[in-house]
Formats: structure tokens, C-alpha cells, sequence
């Protein structure tokens, strides 16, 4: 090799390891600026002069909510903000609790099944629209390989599923809890035989409870496990609620009496004719999610969207609700989509509670049955679903009353950071407000 060619060679080394000295270092000052300035701003936030929607507590007008470190401080009527705050306008606008969808799909993951904390995105696109809805937090359901319209058949027993929070761009806010709860599919041929190896494998589930707490008590070796009982195990185990799907009010009373008999948490997922026995749901503390806009799309267009002696679809969460059952309103389909169905899908969880509101249910309970129900079935009420001290800032401030089709969300914050800004987001920017005039 020549001398010039060995130079010729160092000296493109040499300029390719300056080059990438000097982009290093430009990009270490960057995060140090951009540090700097994340550290200038203010971790006290106030939106002053809003109507506030506790939904834990009665309305408060020109009232004000105060927030540090993603924990809120105080919600009150004319208060003033702390010192140093960062004040958020509130004179003419709502704020209330971020909305939570007690189900999603495809929503923030990209897995079809397995562990979802490993399949979190926090750049998916339906995170966005979802926040510009009014949407912080979903329990996440993998979204089936075919897609489409199997987003809304029932879920497969054992499905796995995450409570997550809409952190868009930032992976570490996102994951509350996995898994969020279980799910167990009821037979539906030959019934009364699986109904009798169902009541056997619960009985197996409880003595294997025994001999494990016993085996960690002589802290000996816990017996084995075998995988046709696991689902029965975390059912008995009761550390998350169990969702079933009765087909029917004879299925309502089965579950109700394996809930009474092994003593675990019921959540009933569309109980269509339920209502029927709501007392009976509500002494027994059984939630249930219900949807308030009739059957999913049918290719049958000549058939009644209700069978003769069922309630229609829109009346039902008020009739659960007037029975005193913990009621948490479902999306017309689990997923969003941008295919033609808009108006059917997550983003308009708000437009569902609307509905049952015209079914009869209170302003107060639809409210509640998107925000403050959904974390109690979730078992996350401590944290999120109302405006309380010492709970997340998950807010939002809208244009107008949170069941109110013409109102937009301004601004959405998740655990005290704002994630979402109509005016900055390309989303329902375009659309021009309508207030009252």
C-alpha cells in the first residue's frame, strides 16, 4: 500500500471521528438546553375561572383546580393560584375528569397477543385522535390478527389486556397496571356438561389454593400447576375483576352463583336483558358495561334492531343505573378507525354517554359512567376517574359541557403534563367551535 493512499485513509478517518465529535457534542448541548428549558417551566399548573365537573362532588362554577408534580392540590371556587403558577384560562370553558374507556383495542399496541408491555407504542396515531376525544386512559385488549369487526366479539377466556395511559411520545408514563382483568368465556354447546367440568375445575382451582398456601406456610415447594386450571386460579385468587358474557339471564344467575360460592369479583360485560334482575345485580355490587346505541353492524337490514321483549339499547344504562348497579358505558366499537365508520368508533365514547342520557340517565351519571365507574371496575378509583386531592391530573379543558356533541377538547393532561392541544394538533383544529349564543 502507498504512503498517500495510508494518508489518504487516516485523514478520512480522522475528519469522520471529528465529524462525529462535533455531532456528538451538538447533540448532548441540545438535551442539556432541552432540559434546561423542560426545568424552567413550572411544575404548578392551575386553570382558574372554569366550571368544574369533580363528577366525585357537585359542580363547582368559576372554580379553580391546581396541580404539582402530576398530583392535583386543591379544586375550589375562586381560589387563587399558587404562586408561581402556570395559569390555564378557565372563564367559559368545562374541565373535568380525563374520559376512561373501561375497553379498547389496538389502541397504543402493537401486539396481537402476549405481553403488552412489550408492545406499547407511544407514536401510535390512534393516540392522538383518541386524547383529542377526551380519552387518558384505556384497559388495552391486543386487537385480533383479522381485524375489522372482530373488535367487537366477545373475548376469548384468559385474554390478556394492560391498563395504559394515552401517553403520546412518552413511553414511561404509559403502563398502569397489566394484567388489567380476566376474562372467561362460557360455554355454549352441551351445556349442562361443561357447565358440570366448569364447577369441577373451580373446585380443583380452590383445594390447589389450599396446598400452595399451605406449601408456603411449611415454606415448602408449591405443587405444581397445571395449565388448564390457571384461569381458574386467577379467578380465585381475585386480584383483578373478572368479565363474563352471559348470552342470557339463565348464564347471569350461573355466574352469580360461582361469584357467591367462590367468592370472587363478577363485571358483567352486555347483560342485554339484565335489567330484568338489576336489583338483584345491584345488591350483589356487580358492574356492568353496556352499550347505549344498538347491536354492532348487521348485514340482516330488514331485521328490528331489538328482539320483541327486550329493552331498547338506549334505555338500558338508565335502567341499570336507576337500580343503583355501578354502570360503565361502552364505545359503539372498541377500536378507531379512520374507514368510513367515524362517529361508530372510540373517539366518540363522549357521543355514547350522550345517548343514554337521552335514554333517560342523568347528565351526572353518564359522566360518571366514562370516567369515575370504569376506574372503580378497573380497580384504579385511588388514582383516576374524578378530580379529588391527591389523585393524578388527568384533565380536561373543554369548549363546552363534556356530553355536549358540539364541544371540543382544548386541552388534555395526563398525570399533570399537557399531552394534547387543539390549537397546536392538527385534529378537529380545522372545525370551528359553536357556543351558545
Amino acid at each position: 500500500m502507498s504512503m498517500k493512499l495510508r494518508a489518504f485513509r487516516v485523514m478520512n478517518f480522522l475528519a469522520a471521528l471529528s465529524l462525529a465529535m462535533f455531532f456528538s457534542s451538538a447533540v448532548g448541548a441540545q438535551e442539556k438546553k432541552d432540559k434546561a428549558e423542560e426545568k424552567k417551566k413550572s411544575s404548578v399548573h392551575a386553570v382558574v375561572g372554569a366550571t368544574v365537573l369533580p363528577v366525585s362532588g357537585p359542580m363547582v362554577r368559576r372554580g379553580t383546580v391546581t396541580w404539582k408534580d402530576g398530583k392535583i392540590l386543591e379544586v375550589g371556587a375562586e381560589l387563587d393560584p399558587p404562586e408561581g403558577a402556570e395559569v390555564h384560562k378557565g372563564e367559559g370553558l368545562y374541565v373535568c375528569p380525563g374520559f376512561v374507556s373501561v375497553v379498547s383495542m389496538g389502541v397504543g399496541i402493537e401486539t396481537s397477543s402476549g405481553n403488552i408491555r412489550n408492545g406499547l407504542n407511544p407514536w401510535d396515531r390512534e393516540l392522538a385522535i383518541a386524547l383529542a376525544s377526551g380519552i387518558t386512559t384505556v384497559q388495552a385488549l391486543p386487537a385480533p390478527f383479522f381485524g375489522g369487526f372482530g373488535q367487537d366479539r366477545p373475548l376469548s377466556g384468559g385474554s390478556n389486556s394492560a391498563i395504559i395511559k394515552l401517553t403520546r411520545g412518552d413511553l414511561g408514563g404509559m403502563l398502569v397496571r397489566e394484567p388489567a382483568m380476566n376474562y372467561f368465556s362460557l360455554p355454549t354447546r352441551q351445556l349442562e356438561l361443561n357447565y358440570f367440568l366448569m364447577r369441577e375445575r373451580f373446585s380443583q382451582a380452590k383445594k390447589y389454593l389450599a396446598s400452595r398456601a399451605e406449601a408456603r406456610a411449611k415454606k415448602a415447594k408449591e405443587p405444581k400447576l397445571s395449565s388448564s386450571l390457571k384461569l381458574y386460579v386467577a379467578v380465585l385468587e381475585n386480584t383483578r375483576p373478572t368479565v363474563f358474557s352471559p348470552a342470557n339471564n339463565h348464564e347471569v344467575r350461573i355466574v352469580l352463583s360461582l361469584s357467591k360460592e367462590y367468592g370472587f369479583d363478577v363485571v358483567l360485560n352486555e347483560p342485554k336483558d339484565a335489567w330484568m334482575m338489576a336489583a338483584d345485580l345491584a345488591a350483589g355490587n356487580v358492574p356492568v358495561l353496556v352499550k347505549s346505541r344498538g347491536r354492532d353492524f348487521d348485514f340482516n337490514t330488514t331485521g328490528p334492531v331489538f328482539e320483541k321483549g327486550q329493552m331498547a339499547p338506549v334505555r338500558r344504562p338508565a335502567a341499570f343505573a336507576r337500580a343503583g348497579c355501578l354502570v360503565s358505558i361502552l364505545p359503539y366499537r372498541r377500536g378507531i378507525t379512520l374507514s368510513g365508520l367515524a362517529g361508530r368508533d372510540l373517539a366518540t365514547l363522549h357521543v355514547d354517554a350522550a345517548f343514554a342520557v337521552r335514554g333517560g340517565m342523568s347528565n351526572e351519571d353518564a359522566l360518571e359512567a366514562i370516567t369515575l365507574n370504569p376506574a372503580r371496575i378497573l380497580r384504579v378509583d385511588d388514582r383516576l376517574g374524578s378530580i379529588e386531592k391527591g389523585k393524578d391530573a388527568d384533565l380536561l379543558i373543554l369548549s363546552g359541557h363534556p356530553l355536549d356533541y358540539r364541544s371540543f377538547v382544548l386541552k388534555a393532561f395526563i398525570n399533570g403534563k399537557l399531552y394534547y392541544e387543539r390549537d397546536k394538533s392538527r385534529i378537529f383544529r380545522e372545525v370551528p367551535l359553536t357556543r351558545d349564543k
